[in-house]
């Protein structure tokens, strides 16, 4: 199919929608008014509000069709959450911004990375439950899965007219998507997708890294040419990452985790660029990077301990640790949450109790 013209367009939005014409126009106008476009290019973007395919007969995707690489595509999804903007040192030598989100549909999960002019354009618009259409956005490969990277390409409709829209379930239903409750006495290396509530019971690091802003691995530093490398991305900017390493208790058991990134910075409650700061005087006083680590938690972060919080993700078993829960993400204990937990696993052991009567 070819380009439509502007009242192709009108007419094909009047058919589909039941819109009168004055209303379509007045909505194209907005639009012009709005974005600063031609009357053309406001109605392609109506259309894409509207979820009007003007391009053809493309099925719909969904997230879990997603491959790194894709281009061209758009996702309906909802935001399940929102961490804070990061600065980040640009290639130029300039600071720009980065904002994650996490957004899931009916199929799974990714994670939505606003960069620089997007974050001030989209980030304080979503919030959590928030149904968005994420139109042509870059599709790559991240360390926990699909990321969605929003570019100058890329628009954002906040509550879109979509088919896919009353297949997202509401927020209140995925908060452990995919995740099993567990309890820590019961846990087993190779286990995934697991959620586990419990206490932190000790603090034995925090850490950060230098990563590569596009895919989140650690980059090395080639003295040589006075840069940092990415394996995959070459010479790049990097960012800094969290690590914080706990003990987690919940009276069956006790398990070591580990938490990355927005997460971990988010639990802190600290910029990675100040924590980074604070193990560098750490360092500069003689200690090595293992200990600045060890001593930054126990003297700046033990007001932790005690705190109790849910966290989600798989385990593993390692040969000198032993079990260690390689956490995805955490949230607050929400105690309606927790008795409609309660009230399930009730009604269930009743109706196998009078089932076996």
């Amino acid at each position: 199919m070819g380009v439509l013209t502007k009242e192709q367009i009108v007419e094909k939005i009047e058919r589909e929608r039941g819109l009168s014409r004055d209303e379509i126009e007045g909505r194209i106008s907005q639009i012009v008014a709005r974005e600063g476009i031609s009357e053309h290019a406001a109605a392609l973007m109506l259309a894409e509000e509207l979820g009007i395919n003007v391009e053809g007969e493309d099925e719909l995707l969904h997230i879990t069709d997603l491959v790194p690489g894709m281009t061209g595509v758009n996702i309906v999804a909802r935001v399940m959450r929102k961490y804070p903007p990061r600065e980040y040192r640009k290639r130029d030598g300039s600071t720009g911004q980065v904002a994650n989100l996490i957004i899931y549909d009916s199929t799974g999960k990714a994670r939505l990375v606003l960069w620089d002019g997007l974050v001030s354009k989209y980030y304080n618009e979503l919030n959590p439950g928030d149904v968005i259409k994420v139109i042509d956005p870059s599709v790559r490969e991240g360390r926990g899965g699909i990321e969605l990277h929003a570019n100058f390409r890329t628009r954002i409709i906040l509550n879109p007219e979509d088919p896919r829209v009353d297949e997202i379930p509401p927020l209140e239903e995925v908060r452990s998507y995919n995740y099993q409750r567990r309890k820590i006495g019961e846990l087993m290396g190779g286990e995934r997708f697991v959620e586990v509530r419990g206490t932190i019971a000790r603090l034995y690091r925090v850490t950060v890294y230098d990563a590569c802003p596009e895919c989140r691995r650690k980059v090395d530093y080639d003295p040589a040419t006075n840069s940092w490398i990415c394996p995959e991305h070459g010479e790049v900017k990097p960012v800094k990452i969290t690590i914080i390493d706990f003990g987690l208790d919940d009276s069956t058991g006790y398990i070591r985790t580990t938490l990355f990134g927005d997460d971990a910075a988010e639990l802190i409650g600290e910029d990675p660029e100040e924590i980074a700061e604070k193990l560098r005087e750490l360092v500069e006083g003689g200690l090595t990077m293992r200990e600045a680590g060890r001593k930054l938690a126990e003297e700046n972060y033990y007001h932790l301990l005690g705190r109790e919080i849910v966290v989600r993700g798989n385990v593993v078993d390692d040969k000198f640790l032993g079990l260690i829960l390689k956490a995805f993400g955490w949230e607050e204990v929400d105690p309606r949450r927790e008795i409609a937990r309660v009230r399930a696993e009730l009604r269930k052991a009743i109706a196998e109790l009078e089932g076996g009567e």
